[in-house]
Formats: structure tokens, sequence, C-alpha cells
């Protein structure tokens, strides 16, 4: 019972539930050990336990702790055995010693017996306990081993997310661009449109104006030759007679025509330095005739133009020149030779600017100083250029059906709200306007028969938001 009770001993003290020092101090007398015997097995037992299973090197003892081995294992205080270049030391020879100073008789040995049982018993729970832990360490690793797959697919199914994320992005910027593409596409097309519309209009005016001009120059005729005309009629001038009267009236009339343009060709023939085309003087009596201008004052209004090109742009101006000035002073109001004086001794640059409002505008009404107070606050005090002031000026004409300064005045005041600054910022702002509103289903008002619209974009930037800018676009009706 004595080698069991050992082994058992020896087997507590390499779980470390043992220690010699606690035995040695308690069983010095029976052993009888020296002061010097006990502290050689303390340093034996650091070493050994430092080297732990794998043994001590043996290369690694000093020579004095190899004679203490040899000696105690001589006095059968401890066991070795060498495998390869290792020592290997076992204590049973000092715990045999040590059990059998202890058993005296058979109860001793009978309750070391049942010590030994329990502390069998004890070991054998926990083994089973570390067993246990064995096995749920193992089931952790099987989670953990499964968490890790899982997030490894979680991380493969980010990237794919992540790339249809931006494969969707890519996508919704290609839509952007046709979105961008058909917008501008809409608005070349709209402006073609326009441009048809007004060359319809122009047309029609031509065609109105040459039926004056032709009925203006009849009535010349025929007041100039009424009186022969009536005489051969009351002595019963035949059908050949009347006819032949006929025409020597066109030949007279047509040269009175040119009798009367002869002033004009002078002057544009003094202006140029050089021989003139007759399809100029035709612009220009044109001209007249749409404004109905007296030719004192189509004179003066030549002379004027002129002298103003050379002087402000160093050019001869053109009939076209000619054309755009004749609308500006159309649009002043100018009708006699004081007024005309008065304008151009007045005129500024802002003035070409403010006519080039009116101009994009499509206004029908005539320039007064509501057009002056209004682009001066839009340029002046709200800071905007001419170039996004026109812009404005065009969205109002495509979008408005009776466009008007108002109009013009509120889509300014959004972008001012809104921070723009260049052409480019307001095509932004209106596009993103037309979004916002498409997102908020369209309300607004609806086109009707007695509001024709100019375009399919008319009404989109010009709804009043409250009651205060309906209010507001009320001032300015008659403009």
């Amino acid at each position: 019972m004595a080698p069991i009770i050992a082994q058992w001993m020896q087997r507590l003290w390499e779980t470390r539930s043992l220690h010699l020092h606690n035995l040695l101090y308690h069983s010095q007398e029976e052993l009888q050990l020296s002061n010097d015997l006990m502290q050689e097995l303390l340093v034996i037992e650091e070493r050994v336990m430092a080297a732990g299973s794998e043994g001590i090197p043996g290369a690694s003892l000093p020579r004095h702790v190899a004679d203490t081995i040899a000696r105690l294992k001589k006095m059968q205080l401890l066991a070795m055995s060498c495998k390869e270049d290792r020592v290997f030391i076992s204590f049973e020879p000092l715990f045999a010693k040590l059990v059998h100073c202890q058993v005296g008789d058979v109860d001793s040995m009978q309750q070391y017996i049942q010590i030994h049982d329990e502390i069998q018993e004890e070991m054998r729970r926990l083994d089973d306990i570390r067993s246990r832990q064995v096995i749920e360490r193992n089931q952790l690793d099987e989670e953990r081993k499964g968490l890790r797959e899982r997030e490894e697919r979680l991380v493969v199914w980010e990237d794919e997310l992540r790339q249809w994320q931006k494969s969707l992005m890519e996508k919704d910027q290609l839509l952007h661009q046709m979105q961008l593409q058909l917008t501008a596409e809409e608005r070349r097309l709209q402006e073609q449109q326009q441009k048809i519309n007004e060359e319809t209009m122009d047309l029609e005016n031509l065609r109105r104006e040459l039926e004056e001009v032709r009925r203006h120059l009849e009535q010349q005729a025929a007041g100039k030759f009424a009186s022969p005309i009536g005489a051969g009629q009351g002595n019963g001038l035949g059908a050949g007679q009347g006819a032949v009267t006929g025409q020597a009236m066109s030949r007279t009339a047509a040269a009175t025509a040119v009798e009367d343009d002869r002033p004009i060709v002078q002057f544009l023939q003094q202006l140029r330095g050089q021989a003139i085309n007759h399809d100029d003087v035709r612009e220009i009596r044109k001209m007249q005739a749409r404004y109905r201008w007296s030719d004192e004052l189509l004179l003066a209004f030549l002379e004027m133009v002129a002298a103003h090109s050379q002087l402000h742009q160093k050019t001869v101006p053109a009939v076209a020149d000619f054309r755009r000035q004749a609308e500006l002073i159309s649009a002043w109001g100018v009708d006699s030779v004081d007024k005309l004086e008065d304008f151009y001794r007045r005129k500024s640059y802002v003035d070409d600017k403010i006519c080039e409002v009116w101009t994009t505008l499509g206004s029908r009404i005539k320039i007064n100083d509501v057009f002056r107070d209004m682009y001066l606050k839009w340029s002046k005090t709200w800071g905007f250029s001419h170039e996004v002031i026109l812009r404005a000026c065009e969205e109002t004409y495509k979008g408005a059906a009776n466009p008007n300064l108002n109009y013009v005045d509120m889509i300014l005041l959004r972008w001012r709200q809104a921070g723009v600054r260049t052409v480019e910022e307001g095509d932004r702002e209106i596009e993103r306007f037309k979004q916002m509103r498409t997102r908020g289903g369209g309300s607004g008002r609806a086109a009707t028969a007695s509001s024709p619209q100019r375009g399919p974009l008319a009404g989109v930037n010009v709804m009043p938001k409250s009651e205060e800018e309906a209010k507001a676009y009320e001032r300015f009706n008659d403009i």
C-alpha cells in the first residue's frame, strides 16, 4: 500500500497540489533530514518544476547540483532516469519513506487508504470536468469556426452588394446623362420651334407691311391721276384706253417711288462711300411702314443711328443694325423727331441691355421706367449678370402663358435664394425645380384654352407658392 500512496503523492506533486517545502517542514524529524539536505531537495524541486514534463537538460546541470542528485539517489530520497540528453527526477522514494515513517498501525493505514480513495474519486471528477471542458471548448471552436465562415460569407455578400451599388450608381449616372441630353434636345427643339414661330410671325408681318406699302403706293398713284382718269371716262374712253391708262399709272407710281427713295439712297451712299443695294432701301421702307414713321422721322433716325454707331462702335451700321435700333426706339414709344433726339441724347449702355430683356421676354407693351427699375434691381442690387437675367427671361418666355416682368422677378428671387450666379447654375436650378415638382405630383395651374401655352414647359417655373406670391403677380399684370 505504501508504494501506491507514494505514487499518488508523486502525482499530486506533479500537478503542483503538493509542495516539498510544507511536507519536509512537518516531517523533518521523522525523515532525519538536516537543514542542508532540505535546502538541496528544495533546489532540485525548483529545477524540476521549471523543466516541467520535458525533463532537465543534462548539459545545463552544474557540477555541484549533479553531485547532490547522485548523493540523494544513494540515500534513496529520489529516483533519477535519463532519456537521450534529458534527466527525469521523481520524489517517490522520499514519499515512500515518509509514508513508511508515518504509517504505524492498521487504523492509520485504513485512514490513508480512505483518503487515497477519496482523492482518487476527486481526481476522476476533475478529469470528467476537464473532459467536459475539452468538449465544450471543441464546441466553442466549432461555433467560432461557423461564425468565421458566416462572417466571410457576409464579407463576400457585402462586396457583391457594394459592386451592385456601384453598378446602380453608374447606371443612375448614365440615366442622368441621358436625361440631360434629352432635356438639351428638348430645349433645342423648343428653340427651333420658337425660331420657326418668330420667322412665321416676321413673314406674316412682312406680308402685311408689303400689303400696306402696295396700298399706299396705289393710293398715291390714284390720288395723282384721279382727275385725268375721270376726264377720260367722262369723254367715253374705251376699255383699251383704260388699260393703257392703268399701265401708265403703274409706271408713274414706280417712278414716284424711286423719286421718294432718293434721300435714302443718297444717305446710304454717302454713309458707305459706295453704290448701295436697292434691297436695303426696300428693307428700310418696310421698317418705316411697320412703325408708321414719316419720311422726316425716318431720315432723322438713320442719321442718328449712323452717328451713334460711328461714335461708339467705330463701325458703319448695316440694315440689321437699323432694324434693331428701330425696334428699340419703338419699344420706348418714340414717334417724333423731338423724342428721337431726346432719346439718343439720354441713351446709355443700360438701355441696350433693357431692350435685349424686352426682346427676349417677348413683351407686347412699350418699355417704361418699370423696366429700368427692375433691371437695375436685378443687376445692381441683386448682382446678377446680364446673361443670367436673359436666361431667366428665356425661361419665362417658354414657361409662362403671359410672360411679364413679375415672372422674371420671381425666378431671379428664387435663384438669388439658391445662390445662383452663372447661367450653368441657373440651368441646374431649373432642372432641380422641375424634378422637385415632378416628385411633388406636378401640382399647379392647368393651362386653359383662354391662356394658350408657349411650349410644353409652360407654367413650370412661375407657379406661385404662397398667397403672397400670388398677390405679387397682380402688381405687374399690365407690365
